[in-house]
């Protein structure tokens, strides 16, 4: 992490404009793209050239999308959901600290989203037969089975990933799919696959697909292969770990000296401490 120590904020200093954060679209990972590829290969079992793609969506998912995200973190937004009274729970004493505070969050909400979006890319490229849904609707990819059975996946970050009005929907597109199938001679299963927290495998009455468990997803996902889902794992603290040096050496602490200086004015005192009388007006305004 960079350096927390609270700046001397000076009145000049305080009023230095805000700068965009440098998007070094060229800027390669520390260990070369082919050593990676390699190791992602052995871990997974998948060709090269695969595993080659998995790293490539690493970093546009992980670095590029870090990037833009926080190239668009506006002071005024970041104040507008301050929570004033977590704050103070939370001892933030100087304006740096409440910066910090934000770029952390901002950081870890983006790593959420990324590794998510980072799941789906490797299921695809590793779950045997795999391919482009027919009608995409919902699903992330389908697999084609014996007998002309088609089955279709939705993938989600967690069980606790989709709310019933979003499990209604994937219901009611499942029956629309499967008439669709039915039309062909094919017969077609829907599937709700989250990544982690799901115990076992059921179909409730009413519910048109089936929940995986986490477990037997990822042994589907492997080829049969036992904790491929720990295999897994590897490869995103692999790839993340590598991509979020940069992101810690370069992002952050620009983003945290920005928010610092242009928060100066609107919440902090001569000394570069939070006015909490200033923030409340400011956040409740």
């Amino acid at each position: 992490m960079p350096d927390l120590t609270t700046p001397a904020l000076t009145p000049a200093l305080a009023a230095v404009p805000q700068q965009a954060i440098p998007l070094d679209e060229e800027r390669a990972p520390a260990v070369p793209e082919a050593e990676l590829a390699g190791e992602v290969s052995a871990l997974l079992r998948i060709p090269l050239d695969r595993a080659t793609l998995v790293v490539t969506e690493a970093e546009r998912l992980y670095v590029n999308r870090m990037r833009k995200r926080f190239s668009a973190l506006k002071v005024a937004d970041r104040l507008k959901r301050t929570n004033p009274f977590l704050l103070r729970i939370r001892n933030a004493e100087t304006v740096r600290d409440w910066a910090t505070l934000q770029v952390q969050s901002a950081l870890y909400a983006s790593e959420e989203e990324a590794v998510g979006h980072l799941l789906e890319a490797i299921v695809k490229a590793c779950f045997p037969g795999a391919r482009h849904p027919e009608y995409p609707d919902d699903f992330d990819f389908e697999v084609p089975g014996e007998d002309g059975e088609v089955a279709g996946y939705q993938v989600k970050m967690s069980w606790d990933c989709m709310p019933m009005s979003s499990r209604k929907n994937l219901s009611h597109t499942i029956v629309r799919v499967r008439d669709e199938y039915e039309k062909t001679g094919q017969d077609f299963v829907g599937y709700f696959a989250p990544c982690y927290g799901r115990a076992r495998t059921s179909k409730a009455p009413g519910q048109e697909y089936v929940s995986l468990s986490s477990r037997e997803f990822w042994e589907q996902v492997g080829g049969g292969t036992a904790d491929y889902d720990v295999r897994v794992g590897e490869v995103c603290a692999l790839l993340c770990s590598e991509f979020r040096k940069e992101v810690l050496d370069t992002l952050v602490p620009d983003l945290l000296e920005r928010l610092t200086r242009a928060a100066q004015p609107e919440i902090g005192d001569a000394e570069g401490n939070i006015d909490y009388a200033k923030l409340f007006r400011r956040v409740n305004r």
